[in-house]
């Protein structure tokens, strides 16, 4: 009988041979046959695929093979559209007619509020509910009809299929989230509702794609989301830990308590205690802006205390009254649906439970967060029932522990990248800068930027770690690089600004973390990448602040500097996206090779030349 990672193997092969430049992939192939003998074994794998290894395809054709129903979870929208548009579509067409016994099926899940609403097309179309949007412009209203009369065209009722420009505001008219969404049972359109008809295909798939905050939900709803599946795969995994920790974590504003007020309002005859929750998330929002960006105590601090506890007591007077109603209008079950989510998470941010964190963020419009100070509580019932394989890039040494995973030699397999980077790419470390923090480091930042540029002839990507770092620097060089021209993220859409920087190939594209990854540029058009410090995580960030101190002196080898080698390695990897492209990454950051932690922090570009040399940059450009 032939073994599970033969098949897998075989079937590889079969979709290579038919892609139009075929390649020989040594590590798409060891990558293939591990996920398959992890999947016949039941085990829990993590594999750090490098760049051009093919990583997609080395799962995907394994998870197919297996017959098993298989949920792939992603980060970036990105992928999920590679997966439905490209991979997954043509899998269908190369295996299922030949070369597969039981032909699969594929589905894409995403959460309740990327959907339209037929309960709230119904209340547009009969009362004109869309002109009693508070602040709605004309123009939003526009959009809000036009949607209307989609809805009457589309299968799907999904955003992204939206076929002209809709605002947020818009969108938000015709579609709900899961906190005010009675639920296919209790509504009049749960038998045509978009969302039950994408999840009644999910659960007739084979494969189904979702996003890491869709598979968040789902853990924190007890599963209520996804249909039951044998294996999930997490592609892009060094950004599960934030995604999860923020789908575990609860939020409040005074904006919470006042949408409840209003929403009971619309049902109930007497207004005083819905009155009183709205007054009540006024002082909340007080209370909170005396606090912005601090983390809080556990308990939390005595007039916060007294707020919640108040706005507790209010939310479950309301919940009583509401359930006294006989008539069970949609308004009423929005209401209730409402009121019982702002008492779970009042519930919840008054726990002190010392595996939440409590802090204030939210700039002017303050929140009150509780976030998990670890993950892997969360996550523990994956590893109990499912086998899973953990994908990326990059994937830091510490992060299967922090995500409460065990694994060892024989659970881990690194595929190197097959690319020539000895031959095509430099890793240049400019050791004499003065420190970030250091007097006059802008003004030497700038001129080795504008030195680099100009080696490179343009065709830049220059990362920052802030947006004032980044303007900055634009004010200096625009109009100062001769005729090679700066863009900046703050020109445009980040697809306009993309494909801008495609065209003019020897153009700049300055940019922040959100360029990081994400941004496909081979060919001449991206042959310098430039950071212009290592990108630490934020001192101040108190989920952060709370998880060094249980480390204590560990903290910042375990904590700080994983992060930061794996978002240099994401940014490092916009470089070299196909065999033939070239270049260099330049981290303008000293520190690097004067501290202990360079190697560690260089992990995921190790495979580069280094040099401090900035005639061996120069050298690099004139031999291509």
């Amino acid at each position: 009988m032939i073994s599970a990672a033969d098949r897998a193997e075989a079937l590889l092969q079969v979709v290579t041979e038919s892609l139009p430049r075929a390649e020989h992939r040594p590590g798409q192939i060891r990558m293939a046959r591990r996920v398959a003998e992890a999947i016949a074994a039941g085990e829990r794998l993590v594999v750090q695929a490098g760049t051009g290894t093919g990583k997609t395809l080395g799962y995907l054709v394994p998870v197919i093979a297996s017959g098993l129903t298989t949920v792939v979870a992603t980060y970036t929208k990105a992928l999920q559209d590679q997966l439905a548009e490209v991979d997954l579509p043509l899998l269908q067409k190369v295996l299922n007619d030949r070369h597969l016994a039981d032909p699969f099926s594929w589905a894409v899940l995403k959460g309740r509020n990327n959907y339209l609403c037929r309960q709230r097309l119904h209340e547009i179309e009969t009362r004109g509910e869309e002109l009693e949007l508070e602040d709605a412009s004309r123009g939003v209203r526009n959009e809000v009809r036009k949607l209307v009369n989609w809805s009457a065209e589309t299968d799907s009722g999904e955003m992204s299929e939206v076929p002209f420009p809709v605002s947020d505001s818009a969108w938000r008219s015709v579609s709900v989230g899961s906190d005010v969404c009675p639920g296919k049972l209790k509504c009049a359109f749960g038998d045509t509702c978009y969302t039950e008809l994408a999840r009644d295909a999910a659960r007739a798939a084979n494969v189904v794609v979702v996003n890491f905050s869709l598979y968040g939900l789902d853990l924190e709803a007890e599963r209520e989301f996804l249909p039951e599946h044998d294996v999930v795969v997490f592609d892009e995994v060094h950004e599960l830990e934030d995604v999860i920790s923020d789908t575990a974590s609860v939020m409040l504003a005074g904006g919470s308590a006042a949408n409840v007020a209003e929403a009971v309002r619309k049902v109930l005859p007497s207004k005083k205690v819905a009155n009183a929750l709205a007054t009540s998330g006024r002082d909340l929002d007080t209370a909170l802006t005396d606090r912005k960006d601090q983390r809080l105590s556990n308990p939390l601090p005595t007039d916060l205390d007294i707020i919640l506890r108040g706005m507790k007591e209010q939310a479950l007077l309301l919940a009583d009254a509401l359930a006294s109603v006989a008539d069970e209008t949609p308004e009423l079950l929005r209401a209730k649906s409402a009121t019982k989510r702002l008492s779970d998470a009042l519930h919840e941010s008054l726990s002190t439970d010392s595996n939440r964190v409590a802090f204030v963020t939210g700039g002017d419009h303050p929140r009150l967060v509780s976030a998990p100070l670890s993950v892997a509580r969360v996550l523990a019932p994956v590893w109990l029932s499912q086998t899973a394989i953990l994908t990326s890039a990059t994937i830091p040494r510490s992060l299967p522990d922090r995500l409460g995973l065990a694994i060892d030699a024989e659970t881990r397999l690194d595929v190197e990248s097959p690319f020539d980077y000895e031959t095509n790419a430099l890793l240049y470390l400019a050791d004499d800068l003065p420190d970030p923090d250091a007097p006059g480091r802008n003004r030497a930042l700038h001129a080795r930027i504008r030195q680099l540029v100009q080696y490179s002839d343009g065709s830049a990507l220059v990362l920052f770690t802030s947006r004032k770092a980044m303007r900055e620097a634009v004010d200096e060089l625009r109009g100062a690089l001769d005729d090679i021209a700066v863009l900046s993220q703050d020109d445009m859409g980040k697809k306009a600004l993309l494909d801008a920087f495609k065209t003019d190939i020897r153009s700049c594209l300055f940019a922040t973390r959100s360029f990081f990854q994400g941004v496909d540029v081979p060919g001449d058009a991206l042959r310098l990448v430039i950071l212009d410090k290592v990108p630490f995580p934020m001192r101040t960030d108190p989920l952060l602040e709370a998880r060094r101190e249980l480390l204590g002196q560990q903290a910042f080898m375990q904590i700080d500097v994983p992060i930061a080698a794996a978002t240099l390695a994401q940014a490092a990897g916009r470089l070299i996206r196909s065999a033939t492209d070239h270049g260099v990454v330049a981290i303008l950051d000293s520190r690097l090779v004067k501290r202990r932690y360079k190697n560690a922090v260089l992990e995921g570009v190790a495979h580069f030349r280094e040099t401090s040399q900035l005639d061996d940059v120069k050298s690099f450009f004139r031999r291509r």
